[in-house]
């Protein structure tokens, strides 16, 4: 069982990422036209960069949280995507990873907003996983922690 969960998040929460970083860069800003190198090199990176993202993540969400955190598993999968989020954007702008020119401010900080939403999907994905497979129905799940037994 927990082979499966892992498995199961990790690949999911990877498909996911890499879905979302494509319609971003692929279809809302073009991104891809704009390469110096072939795209199937570009994919090919990022299919790789998403699956190791994805395996980072699972692991993430599966440290020792706060007891507080822990018994919270969305909560925990909004930080764990949020926390990979930021490191992954410090360490693609600290190794000059990105597709504009210019960087400014607002630039940075509004990349650095998507990368965050893109790896907190991934987080939300990874404990929809844990929580359907340890508990059943996710949907009800997460209303039993919010509004209690009835």
């Amino acid at each position: 069982m927990n082979a499966k969960r892992f498995f199961l998040s990790w690949i999911l929460s990877s498909v996911a990422m890499f879905g979302l970083s494509y319609l971003w860069h692929g279809i809302f800003l073009n991104d891809l036209e704009r390469l110096s190198y072939p795209k199937e090199i570009f994919f090919t990176g990022s299919v790789i960069t998403y699956l190791i993202l994805g395996f980072l993540l699972t692991r993430i969400y599966m440290m020792n949280f706060p007891k507080k955190i822990a018994k919270k598993p969305l909560i925990r999968g909004l930080i764990s995507g949020a926390s990979l989020g930021i490191a992954t954007y410090i360490v693609s702008l600290v190794i000059g990873v990105s597709f504009s020119s210019e960087l400014t401010p607002q630039y940075i900080l509004f990349d650095l907003l998507w990368q965050t939403v893109e790896q907190t999907a991934g987080g939300i994905i990874v404990s929809l996983v844990y929580i359907s497979i340890y508990d059943g129905n996710p949907v009800h799940v997460i209303g039993r922690k919010m509004f209690g037994d009835h």
